[in-house]
C-alpha cells in the first residue's frame, strides 16, 4: 500500500510541476503553451481559471497524501538495538581539560611543599 501511495505521490508531484509551469504570470501574455495556437481552444481567462483550479486540487491532494504517508510510515518504525543499552558517558574534551587542571594544580602544590624540604637538606649537606 505504501508503494502505491508513493507512486501516486510522484505522479501528483509531476503533474503539479507541469501545471505550475503551464500557468502564465499576471502581465505575461504568452505562457509556456505558446501564443496563437492555444487561444483557439481556450481563451486566456479560461486557461488561467482551469489551470488555477487544477493546481489547487493537485496541491491539496499532494498535501493530504504527504500527511497520510507520514502517518503510515510512523507506524512502521522499528526500535533500535541501542534503545536498551545504557549510554556510555565520556567527558567532553573541554570537561577533561577542566578535570585535569585541578589535578595539575594539586601536583604543583605537592611539588612545592616537598621542594623546600629538599632544598633544606641540600643546604645542610653543602655546609659540611
Amino acid at each position: 500500500m505504501i508503494t502505491m501511495l508513493m507512486v501516486l505521490q510522484a505522479s501528483i508531484s509531476i503533474l503539479l510541476i507541469l501545471c505550475v509551469l503551464l500557468q502564465f504570470g499576471k502581465g505575461a501574455e504568452v505562457g509556456l503553451m505558446g501564443g496563437g495556437a492555444s487561444d483557439a481552444v481556450l481563451s486566456g481567462s479560461q486557461r488561467g481559471n482551469i489551470l488555477g483550479k487544477i493546481t489547487a486540487v493537485l496541491a491539496t491532494l499532494f498535501l493530504i497524501n504527504s500527511l497520510f504517508l507520514a502517518r503510515l510510515q510512523s507506524n512502521y518504525t522499528s526500535k533500535s538495538i541501542l534503545d536498551t543499552e545504557a549510554p556510555v558517558t565520556r567527558p567532553l574534551s573541554s570537561d577533561a581539560k577542566k578535570a585535569d587542571a585541578p589535578a595539575a594544580a594539586k601536583d604543583a602544590k605537592a611539588t612545592e611543599s616537598t621542594a623546600p624540604a629538599a632544598k633544606a637538606t641540600d643546604t645542610k649537606t653543602d655546609k659540611k
